[in-house]
């Protein structure tokens, strides 16, 4: 029961991934939390200035634990998805962009987002967290028995993603850290990508860096925060889990 309804969650996904709405605009994918709602926010302010972006209301969270966001989102016609990666990415044939975040600060997040964790672990540790293994795939909406841990899911997501970029010359990949660093020359990439033709270069003046919060309970939007809350074994635990060591002298 659980395999044919994940199917068939996938089967609307990749359909709307084939063919979404309001295809006019620039796309963003993302592993949750992983700065989603500041680029669409970044990409909207200095790409569709005084264009309405905005949707509805909508549902939210974990499979077990949805809330309403009666709110909606003013720049939701950028969302693509969280889909977990897979062959059928390749028939992604419009501009899209793929951000990724440090994975400790991904799974800090997940932690703090009261509704993106099943009720029945709700009030654990950060670091009972990091063990245990996931019951949602691409995003916690997604009902599925895991094998992974959070540090593996968003490895594999992650590094799914960017092997689809590879052969795909309509995704782009963003690394959210980098756009803190270097917000300008971010902003300057995206426009030789997909807006020289239409639209004129902003001075570095002119650019808005998107200083305000945004999106769904937004955290703290610094690099290093993670470190409150890893301890040391944590960090041990988090590095053990990954199959490439990106974080050795972290």
């Amino acid at each position: 029961m659980l395999l044919n309804s994940y199917h068939k969650i996938k089967h609307v996904c990749v359909q709307a991934i084939i063919q979404p709405d309001h295809l006019q605009y620039l796309k963003v994918f993302s592993h949750p939390r992983s700065g989603t709602h500041f680029l669409e926010a970044f990409i909207g302010r200095n790409f569709y200035k005084d264009i309405d972006l905005s949707v509805q209301s909508h549902q939210w969270g974990h499979w077990a634990n949805r809330e309403d966001n009666a709110k909606g989102n003013p720049y939701g016609k950028l969302f693509g998805s969280h889909i977990y990666p897979g062959r059928f990415l390749r028939k992604i044939t419009y501009p899209s962009i793929y951000i990724y975040r440090d994975g400790r600060a991904v799974a800090a997040s997940l932690w703090k987002t009261r509704n993106f964790i099943h009720p029945r672990y709700q009030g654990i540790s950060f670091s009972e967290f990091l063990r245990l293994k996931i019951d949602w795939l691409g995003a916690p909406s997604v009902r599925w028995e895991s094998s992974m841990n959070i540090a593996q899911h968003w490895e594999n997501h992650v590094l799914g993603w960017k092997r689809i970029a590879e052969s795909n010359e309509n995704i782009v990949i963003v690394n959210f850290e980098e756009i803190k660093l270097n917000p300008y020359q971010v902003y300057r990439n995206i426009f030789l990508k997909f807006f020289q033709e239409q639209s004129v270069l902003l001075k570095e003046s002119e650019v808005d860096y998107v200083e305000d919060p945004v999106g769904l309970l937004p955290n703290k939007a610094e690099r290093e925060a993670w470190r409150e809350i890893f301890t040391e074994e944590d960090i041990a635990y988090f590095n053990s889990s990954l199959k490439i060591d990106i974080y050795a002298d972290a």
